[in-house]
């Protein structure tokens, strides 16, 4: 179930843009231990004409500057709730270092923000994950208790 959305400005190659996807999973994957069939992480990129910066349309901004400096990549990741805070941390130090990496983004512009939603108000296949994964849920409430 772990989801990341990824948003950034229109510029980069394919082949970065498949770094960043491939990055992303495999620190969600690693920190969460989660199962990779279960991940979800997709890019959309912006026009510039219509993504605003400064107060003005991004497109203004990168006629002075590179889109490296201009951007600020934003990743809004969902998870379900119950997840000890050092995943987070783990999430955010991890996904900004791929950004970083991938694309040349100095890491003070990067955003993640993370957030969590009850088992009882997320679906899956028309039922609430508290069912459907009432085991794992209970495993990881009872692994953040007694740590």
């Amino acid at each position: 179930m772990p989801a990341a959305h990824i948003n950034l400005l229109q510029g980069h190659s394919r082949q970065q843009l498949r770094a960043v996807i491939v990055g992303v999973s495999d620190v969600m994957a690693s920190v969460l231990g989660a199962p990779r069939e279960r991940l979800e992480v997709w890019v959309t990129e912006h026009d510039p004409e219509l993504f605003g910066v400064d107060g003005a349309p991004a497109i203004d901004a990168l006629a002075r500057a590179p889109l490296r400096d201009v951007e600020i990549p934003l990743v809004l990741m969902t998870l379900l709730s119950g997840r000890p805070v050092e995943q987070h941390h783990a999430l955010i130090a991890g996904i900004t270092e791929v950004i970083e990496r991938a694309l040349g983004t100095p890491p003070g512009r990067t955003r993640i923000g993370i957030t969590t939603v009850s088992p009882d108000s997320w679906g899956i296949g028309g039922r609430p994950a508290a069912v459907v994964r009432a085991g794992e849920i209970a495993a990881r409430a009872a692994a953040e208790s007694s740590g």
